[in-house]
């Protein structure tokens, strides 16, 4: 009976730790949970919006045409359109075409012929569609590796939340003992008050990191809408990025190309403009020599040039056109300094991390081994329990350098993502998983 519940408790512990496998998730689904979450849509109509935006500048170069209707009330007879002398025979008593209400009906076309500004306005449109699509991107892969340093933060975090557990559980096994020891005359009561503080001090550390991990999914929930109980493990499939051009860069340049267009627009506001016009209207009224239903038709075609000689405003928006263009070289200039002097950073801060880590666990497996000998010691009386406490204390701050290193490099991992715009699905997956292996991958936008 005992061996059939010890084997079904066994079974029940086991399926338990398979169903939380199995929930655990995957960095890839939280990366594409990343890009379909409602910021991301946001984004993306942001592009949309700018595309209709460069097809309505666009559109400023075709025909347009308008129906009109106008109701007129004059205080004496007036004509409903130029009229030559031999359209009406006064003296056979014709209706004369003059009345007081008037109602003017028809159609308006107005044809830009060449007018600078149009031209203008749609590269500004374009440069304007591009920046969109760029930092629409931008935001995305931004999205993107926020997640993925979350999840290395939170990864940090069950680290250190397993190093300070075996650090109670080694403390709890030390201070049994030393209770026995206590209660048998061995060892002075103080020890265990000692022993109490230091596993006080853990417990502190442990509610600081649940503090944290709460954060975390939070933030978590926010960006990919899935609440995540635990990490997902991380592995690199692919070398980050080191070469390539900057997303940051490619928002900025769109951001100048519309504002150089935007100064020829001003520019342009300067030149000649013509159009072709045209109207077709009919025109009714009431005689006012014989109270009778009159109408005359009226229609025209023309070509208007327009050239201003003295206008302020736009001398004044040229000349703030023209700041806005100095304004965004230097932005461009200085947003390119600063990408090239974080590139070469985060090229070098790799390899230095790598020694680092190795360096950190090498430091681990030797404090591991420092503290067994300490606790050997201890047991002997050959050393104090301040000492053996230093050794506990020095084997956990060992474990946490790894951690913080580890969490480090995928901080360079999820930076390099931003500053080239790369796919991180592609260069992040679970441990074991291939560019082969890993889920399918539909990005939201290019």
């Amino acid at each position: 009976m005992l061996a059939a519940t010890l084997i079904a408790g066994c079974l029940l512990v086991a399926t338990v730790v398979t169903a939380a496998a199995a929930a655990a998730p995957d960095i890839t689904e939280l990366l594409d949970a990343a890009a379909r979450a409602p910021g991301v849509a946001a984004s993306e109509l942001g592009v949309r919006q700018g595309e209709l935006r460069q097809a309505a500048a666009r559109s400023r170069l075709l025909p347009k045409v308008a129906l009109f209707s106008r109701a007129e009330l004059y205080n004496s007879p007036t004509n409903l359109r130029p009229m030559p002398p031999t359209e009406v025979n006064v003296a056979a008593g014709d209706s004369l075409p003059f009345s007081r209400p008037i109602l003017r009906y028809g159609l308006n076309l107005e044809v830009p012929v060449y007018v600078g500004p149009i031209y203008r306005l749609a590269d500004k449109m374009r440069a304007l569609a591009d920046k969109a699509r760029a930092g629409h991107r931008l935001a995305l892969v931004q999205r993107q590796a926020t997640v993925l340093a979350l999840d290395a933060g939170f990864l940090r975090a069950e680290s250190l939340r397993r190093a300070i557990a075996a650090r109670r559980a080694s403390l709890e096994k030390t201070r049994q003992d030393t209770e026995i020891a206590v209660r048998n005359g061995r060892a002075a009561a103080a020890e265990l008050l000692k022993l109490d503080n230091a596993i006080a001090a853990l417990d502190r550390q442990a509610d600081d990191i649940a503090v944290n991990v709460l954060a975390i999914q939070r933030d978590l929930a926010t960006l990919t809408g899935i609440e995540v109980a635990s990490p997902a493990p991380l592995a690199l499939r692919a070398p980050p990025p080191t070469t390539g051009d900057f997303l940051a860069l490619a928002v900025e340049k769109a951001a100048l190309a519309a504002d150089r267009a935007e100064a020829a627009r001003q520019e342009a506001g300067r030149w000649p403009a013509l159009k072709l016009i045209a109207s077709l209207a009919g025109n009714d009224g009431e005689a006012y020599n014989t109270d009778t239903h009159v109408f005359r038709d009226y229609a025209m075609v023309g070509l208007t040039l327009t050239m201003p000689l003295f206008d302020r405003v736009l001398d004044r928006e040229r000349a703030a056109a023209r700041v806005a263009v100095a304004r965004q070289e230097k932005r461009l200039r200085q947003t390119a300094r600063e990408l090239m002097a974080q590139a070469r950073e985060l090229a070098a801060r790799l390899p230095v991390l790598d020694h680092a880590l190795a360096t950190a666990r090498a430091s681990r497996d030797n404090a591991r081994q420092l503290l067994e000998v300490a606790r050997v010691a201890r047991d002997a009386g050959r050393t104090t329990t301040e000492e053996y406490l230093r050794y506990e204390a020095d084997l956990l701050a060992a474990e946490a350098e790894v951690a913080r290193l580890q969490d480090a490099k995928w901080q360079v991992v999820a930076k390099q993502a931003v500053l080239y715009g790369a796919d991180l699905t592609e260069i992040v997956g679970a441990p074991g998983q291939t560019a082969d292996t890993a889920a399918p991958h539909h990005p939201s936008s290019n």
